[in-house]
Protein backbone atom coordinates (compact mmCIF):
# COMPACT_ATOMS: atom_id res chain seq x y z
CA UNK A 1 0.00 0.00 0.00
CA UNK A 2 3.00 2.36 0.65
CA UNK A 3 3.94 1.82 -2.93
CA UNK A 4 0.59 2.83 -4.51
CA UNK A 5 0.46 5.87 -2.58
CA UNK A 6 3.63 7.12 -3.56
CA UNK A 7 2.63 6.24 -6.77
CA UNK A 8 -0.17 8.48 -6.60
CA UNK A 9 1.91 11.03 -5.02
CA UNK A 10 4.63 10.91 -7.85
CA UNK A 11 2.04 10.50 -10.93
CA UNK A 12 -1.30 11.21 -9.87
CA UNK A 13 -4.16 8.90 -9.70
CA UNK A 14 -4.34 8.02 -13.74
CA UNK A 15 -1.46 6.09 -13.28
CA UNK A 16 -2.99 3.42 -11.23
CA UNK A 17 -4.47 0.30 -12.48
CA UNK A 18 -7.64 -0.75 -11.72
CA UNK A 19 -6.26 -3.79 -9.52
CA UNK A 20 -4.22 -0.90 -7.64
CA UNK A 21 -7.24 1.96 -7.15
CA UNK A 22 -9.45 -1.02 -5.58
CA UNK A 23 -6.30 -2.01 -2.94
CA UNK A 24 -6.66 2.10 -2.79
CA UNK A 25 -10.07 1.93 -1.95
CA UNK A 26 -10.05 -1.22 0.52
CA UNK A 27 -6.77 -0.01 2.37
CA UNK A 28 -6.46 -2.85 4.05
CA UNK A 29 -6.27 -6.80 4.51
CA UNK A 30 -6.25 -9.18 7.54
CA UNK A 31 -3.96 -10.88 8.64
CA UNK A 32 -4.74 -14.01 6.85
CA UNK A 33 -5.51 -12.35 3.56
CA UNK A 34 -3.06 -9.53 2.28
CA UNK A 35 -5.03 -6.70 0.34
CA UNK A 36 -3.12 -7.47 -3.30
CA UNK A 37 -5.02 -11.13 -2.67
CA UNK A 38 -8.15 -10.03 -1.60
CA UNK A 39 -7.82 -7.91 -5.19
CA UNK A 40 -6.57 -11.08 -7.10
CA UNK A 41 -10.03 -12.70 -5.66
CA UNK A 42 -12.07 -9.21 -6.95
CA UNK A 43 -10.70 -9.59 -10.62
CA UNK A 44 -11.12 -13.29 -10.89
CA UNK A 45 -14.92 -13.16 -9.64
CA UNK A 46 -15.23 -10.28 -11.43
CA UNK A 47 -13.53 -11.17 -15.21
CA UNK A 48 -10.57 -8.67 -14.31
CA UNK A 49 -13.12 -5.77 -13.31
CA UNK A 50 -15.09 -6.46 -16.89
CA UNK A 51 -18.24 -6.91 -15.14
CA UNK A 52 -18.85 -5.87 -12.08
CA UNK A 53 -22.38 -6.43 -12.02
CA UNK A 54 -21.39 -10.09 -10.23
CA UNK A 55 -19.65 -8.03 -7.37
CA UNK A 56 -23.12 -8.04 -5.43
CA UNK A 57 -23.31 -8.28 -1.63
CA UNK A 58 -23.95 -11.88 -1.13
CA UNK A 59 -20.64 -12.25 -3.38
CA UNK A 60 -18.13 -9.94 -1.56
CA UNK A 61 -18.78 -11.86 1.00
CA UNK A 62 -17.90 -14.80 -0.10
CA UNK A 63 -14.33 -13.72 -0.60
CA UNK A 64 -11.73 -13.92 1.98
CA UNK A 65 -11.05 -10.87 3.64
CA UNK A 66 -13.78 -9.35 2.92
CA UNK A 67 -16.31 -8.32 5.64
CA UNK A 68 -19.73 -5.92 6.36
CA UNK A 69 -17.12 -2.97 6.37
CA UNK A 70 -15.44 -3.41 3.72
CA UNK A 71 -18.18 -4.89 1.80
CA UNK A 72 -19.98 -1.53 2.10
CA UNK A 73 -16.66 0.25 0.54
CA UNK A 74 -16.91 -1.50 -2.49
CA UNK A 75 -20.68 -1.48 -3.18
CA UNK A 76 -20.88 2.24 -2.68
CA UNK A 77 -17.62 3.11 -5.12
CA UNK A 78 -19.21 0.89 -7.72
CA UNK A 79 -23.03 2.37 -6.88
CA UNK A 80 -21.44 5.95 -7.08
CA UNK A 81 -19.38 4.85 -10.53
CA UNK A 82 -22.64 4.20 -12.23
CA UNK A 83 -24.28 7.24 -11.28
CA UNK A 84 -21.68 9.40 -11.85
CA UNK A 85 -21.76 7.65 -15.59
CA UNK A 86 -25.46 7.87 -15.61
CA UNK A 87 -25.25 11.53 -15.17
CA UNK A 88 -22.00 11.83 -17.90
CA UNK A 89 -24.58 10.56 -20.52
CA UNK A 90 -26.63 13.25 -19.47
CA UNK A 91 -24.15 16.40 -19.85
CA UNK A 92 -23.12 14.79 -23.17
CA UNK A 93 -26.65 14.92 -24.42
CA UNK A 94 -26.64 11.22 -25.38
CA UNK A 95 -30.00 9.75 -26.84
CA UNK A 96 -31.71 8.13 -24.14
CA UNK A 97 -33.63 4.99 -24.76
CA UNK A 98 -36.73 3.59 -22.55
CA UNK A 99 -34.86 0.53 -21.44
CA UNK A 100 -31.73 1.99 -20.44
CA UNK A 101 -33.57 4.77 -18.72
CA UNK A 102 -35.55 1.83 -16.96
CA UNK A 103 -32.52 0.15 -15.85
CA UNK A 104 -31.21 3.34 -14.62
CA UNK A 105 -34.62 3.99 -12.66
CA UNK A 106 -35.17 0.31 -11.36
CA UNK A 107 -31.76 0.53 -9.66
CA UNK A 108 -31.92 3.82 -8.15
CA UNK A 109 -35.91 3.67 -7.00
CA UNK A 110 -36.93 0.26 -6.69
CA UNK A 111 -36.42 -0.17 -3.02
CA UNK A 112 -37.72 3.04 -2.26
CA UNK A 113 -40.30 2.74 0.79
CA UNK A 114 -42.17 6.05 -0.65
CA UNK A 115 -43.66 6.37 -3.93
CA UNK A 116 -41.44 8.97 -5.78
CA UNK A 117 -42.95 10.91 -9.18
CA UNK A 118 -39.67 11.63 -11.66
CA UNK A 119 -39.75 13.54 -14.65
CA UNK A 120 -36.77 12.69 -17.15
CA UNK A 121 -36.93 16.10 -19.94
CA UNK A 122 -36.13 15.29 -23.57
CA UNK A 123 -35.11 17.41 -26.25
CA UNK A 124 -36.12 17.10 -29.84
CA UNK A 125 -33.28 14.24 -30.57
CA UNK A 126 -34.36 12.21 -27.16
CA UNK A 127 -31.83 13.77 -25.50
CA UNK A 128 -31.66 14.16 -21.75
CA UNK A 129 -31.87 17.29 -20.41
CA UNK A 130 -32.74 16.95 -17.00
CA UNK A 131 -33.94 13.79 -14.41
CA UNK A 132 -35.72 15.53 -11.61
CA UNK A 133 -38.16 14.42 -8.62
CA UNK A 134 -41.10 16.17 -8.56
CA UNK A 135 -43.04 14.98 -6.12
CA UNK A 136 -43.19 12.38 -3.06
CA UNK A 137 -46.52 10.35 -2.04
CA UNK A 138 -49.23 8.74 -4.03
CA UNK A 139 -50.79 10.06 -7.18
CA UNK A 140 -53.79 11.45 -6.95
CA UNK A 141 -56.05 14.47 -8.11
CA UNK A 142 -55.34 16.04 -4.54
CA UNK A 143 -51.72 15.56 -4.09
CA UNK A 144 -50.25 16.18 -7.38
CA UNK A 145 -51.42 18.27 -10.71
CA UNK A 146 -49.93 18.19 -13.70
CA UNK A 147 -48.69 21.92 -13.66
CA UNK A 148 -45.67 20.63 -11.11
CA UNK A 149 -44.81 18.58 -14.38
CA UNK A 150 -45.68 21.40 -16.89
CA UNK A 151 -43.55 24.08 -14.92
CA UNK A 152 -40.57 22.33 -15.34
CA UNK A 153 -40.75 21.31 -18.84
CA UNK A 154 -41.59 24.96 -20.14
CA UNK A 155 -38.53 25.98 -18.31
CA UNK A 156 -35.67 23.80 -19.67
CA UNK A 157 -37.16 23.73 -22.51
CA UNK A 158 -38.24 20.79 -23.07
CA UNK A 159 -39.88 18.73 -26.34
CA UNK A 160 -40.23 15.29 -25.05
CA UNK A 161 -40.97 13.88 -21.87
CA UNK A 162 -40.89 10.50 -20.04
CA UNK A 163 -42.50 10.20 -16.10
CA UNK A 164 -41.49 7.53 -14.32
CA UNK A 165 -42.94 6.43 -10.56
CA UNK A 166 -42.32 3.17 -8.02
CA UNK A 167 -44.01 1.48 -6.18
CA UNK A 168 -43.11 -0.23 -3.02
CA UNK A 169 -45.05 -2.99 -2.63
CA UNK A 170 -43.46 -4.07 -5.92
CA UNK A 171 -46.74 -4.70 -7.80
CA UNK A 172 -46.69 -2.91 -11.43
CA UNK A 173 -50.24 -2.77 -12.00
CA UNK A 174 -51.02 0.51 -12.51
CA UNK A 175 -53.71 2.06 -10.54
CA UNK A 176 -56.76 4.24 -11.50
CA UNK A 177 -55.42 6.68 -10.16
CA UNK A 178 -51.78 6.43 -12.05
CA UNK A 179 -54.23 6.30 -15.33
CA UNK A 180 -56.12 9.47 -14.40
CA UNK A 181 -53.16 11.27 -13.60
CA UNK A 182 -51.37 9.93 -17.01
CA UNK A 183 -54.34 11.21 -18.82
CA UNK A 184 -54.28 14.32 -17.56
CA UNK A 185 -50.55 15.33 -17.99
CA UNK A 186 -51.31 13.99 -21.64
CA UNK A 187 -53.69 16.54 -22.29
CA UNK A 188 -51.59 18.99 -20.82
CA UNK A 189 -48.40 17.99 -22.75
CA UNK A 190 -50.52 18.18 -25.94
CA UNK A 191 -51.84 22.19 -24.95
CA UNK A 192 -47.90 22.99 -24.65
CA UNK A 193 -46.67 20.78 -28.12
CA UNK A 194 -44.72 18.46 -25.28
CA UNK A 195 -44.57 15.10 -26.28
CA UNK A 196 -45.36 12.38 -23.77
CA UNK A 197 -43.58 9.77 -24.79
CA UNK A 198 -44.02 6.92 -21.58
CA UNK A 199 -45.35 6.73 -17.83
CA UNK A 200 -42.88 4.03 -16.18
CA UNK A 201 -43.74 2.00 -13.28
CA UNK A 202 -40.66 0.80 -11.36
CA UNK A 203 -40.87 -2.01 -8.74
CA UNK A 204 -39.42 -5.33 -7.25
CA UNK A 205 -36.26 -4.98 -10.17
CA UNK A 206 -39.18 -4.80 -13.13
CA UNK A 207 -40.68 -1.93 -14.88
CA UNK A 208 -44.06 -1.57 -16.84
CA UNK A 209 -44.61 1.12 -19.66
CA UNK A 210 -47.97 2.41 -20.03
CA UNK A 211 -47.42 3.27 -23.18
CA UNK A 212 -46.15 -0.85 -24.43
CA UNK A 213 -49.96 -1.80 -22.81
CA UNK A 214 -51.42 0.46 -24.51
CA UNK A 215 -52.77 2.58 -21.19
CA UNK A 216 -51.46 5.78 -22.67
Amino acid sequence: MMEIREQVQRFGIVSLTTEELFALIIGSGTKNNHVEQIVQQLALLSNNFSDVSVLTAHNLLKINGIGPAKQGQILAIIELCRRLNYQQRLRNHQQITIPLLAQHLIKKYSNYQQEELIGIYLDINHCALIEKNLFRGTLTAATVHPREVIQTALLVPCANLVIAHNHPSGNLRPSKADLAFTQRLQSCCELFSINLIDHLIIGNGEYLSLQERGLM
